[in-house]
């Protein structure tokens, strides 16, 4: 074979060569995996818990809290979204009155945003922390705002759970476990005019009362939610019946009914049904010397078009 051919062999590839560029890969690889840990831990969302002066988070002009969009003047004095919007001459300060429009404060805006307060609440179970300038709305629909005991002589106050625990044990009120859309049968003697239901799955609260009115000779029943407002949660619907006694003379029970909303109560009665129930019926439809009476319940929540 020629010299000039021997010089044009291809170079033959060596099994470390493999293992030399199967290394560098993994070397590569690992870089690049400790840069990108390197630059998560440098971005992570790191938390303090600071004093800070609670004017500073009022509007100096209105003095209600910030909240976006937030002004800044030329000199640095702030104005809410809904004082600048008033103010008839946006081109002047209203606290120093320096020439020139306003601007929004974008830093501002990202710290009011970020500083988040825990709910009042949290003493009856709720856990949430809310933005500063959110919390009065956040206290409205809070579902653990605490409800009252209405017992003669008990000042009980709690959430709508506590408080159901709380009639239960120190005042012998019967709680029924009941499921949304599926009736629910109770027998209600006047001696014992009222009970709570407990709501599978989302732990809410109903009182069904029951009670006279008329003058004695009718009776009514009623359902309402436990909780401190309306706006803590979904609104329901309840349909209730009564079956009476069997009729000797045309062999028939008769039965009452009713579809009604349920209305929030953040004060449970001790007493009975309110003068005006939804569900009204004979004294005759009552059962036995216990003046019973055979209910139906069945509570709904309500599809958006009603709430």
């Amino acid at each position: 074979m020629e010299r000039g051919e021997s010089s044009k062999r291809a170079p033959v590839e060596s099994p470390m060569d493999e293992v030399k560029e199967e290394i560098l890969d993994r070397d590569e690889a690992a870089t690049r995996e400790g840069a990108l840990v390197n630059m998560e831990s440098a971005t992570a969302r790191v938390e303090l818990t600071v004093r800070i002066d609670v004017a500073k988070l009022h509007c100096p002009i209105c003095m209600l809290p910030f909240k976006p969009p937030i002004f800044q003047c030329l000199s640095g004095h702030l104005a809410c979204g809904v004082c600048h919007d008033q103010h008839p001459n946006k081109g002047r300060c209203l606290a120093c009155g320096l020439a020139g429009a306003y601007v929004r404060c974008t830093v501002a805006e990202d710290i009011i945003e970020s500083i988040r307060i825990q709910c009042p609440y949290d003493a009856y179970g709720c856990r949430s922390y809310v933005t500063y300038h959110a919390d009065r709305d956040h206290q409205h629909a809070c579902p653990w705002a605490p409800c009252a005991c209405a017992e003669p002589g008990c000042g009980f106050l709690g959430s709508p759970p506590m408080l159901r625990d709380h009639l239960r044990d120190a005042h012998a009120w019967p709680v029924d476990k009941v499921r949304y859309s599926r009736a629910h049968n109770l027998r209600l003697p006047a001696s014992q005019p009222r009970c709570l239901l407990d709501a599978e799955g989302d732990g809410r609260v109903f009182i069904v009362s029951t009670g006279a009115h008329g003058g004695g000779e009718r009776h009514g029943a009623a359902v309402s939610c436990v909780r401190a407002s309306a706006a803590a949660g979904p609104r329901y619907y309840c349909k209730m019946w009564a079956t009476g006694n069997l009729d000797p003379e045309t062999g028939r029970v008769g039965v009452a009914m009713a579809e009604t909303g349920v209305p929030s109560i953040s004060s449970v009665p001790g007493g009975a049904a309110p003068a005006v129930a939804p569900l009204s019926v004979l004294r005759t439809m009552l059962h036995g010397e216990s003046m019973e009476m055979h209910l139906s319940v069945k509570i709904c929540m309500a599809p958006s078009f009603f709430r």
